[in-house]
């Protein structure tokens, strides 16, 4: 498969992923409406997808909502089978993807270094007059 032809159909996955998230098709208690699919990956021969799952929730519930959606992939893809048409669906594969938290803690720690910063430079200033 040509890599535009997977591009599209990751897209599509992680689109039909999405919908059958919002509409409540999911409906393993573990899996929470806050997660969100970040990203799809499909092998060369599109038979395996490797979806990651975030969320700003902590680690836990992002991992909870991973088993979650692991013990559902066969209905989950037979769901993108009826949607998708395409020869073969991909066989589904949940990752975590705690990018958003170590985002959020590099944001959090150039802050905290540009405050630190920003203090020791005006006590510099008041020191100096």
């Amino acid at each position: 498969m040509d890599e535009t032809r997977r591009a599209r159909l990751a897209q599509r996955i992680q689109e039909e992923l999405s919908t059958l998230l919002m509409r409540g098709e999911i409906k393993d208690h573990r899996v929470n409406s806050l997660i969100s699919f970040s990203f799809v990956k499909l092998a060369k021969d599109a038979s395996v997808a490797r979806i990651g799952v975030s969320s700003v929730l902590d680690h836990r519930a992002v991992d909870a909502a991973v088993a979650g959606l692991n013990s559902g992939a066969g209905y989950l893809q037979s769901r993108l089978g009826r949607t998708l048409k395409v020869r073969q669906t991909p066989r589904l594969y949940f990752v975590a993807d705690h990018s958003i938290e170590e985002g959020q803690r590099v944001i959090n720690t150039i802050n905290e270094l540009a405050s630190n910063e920003q203090r020791d430079s005006s006590s510099e200033q008041t020191d100096g007059d």
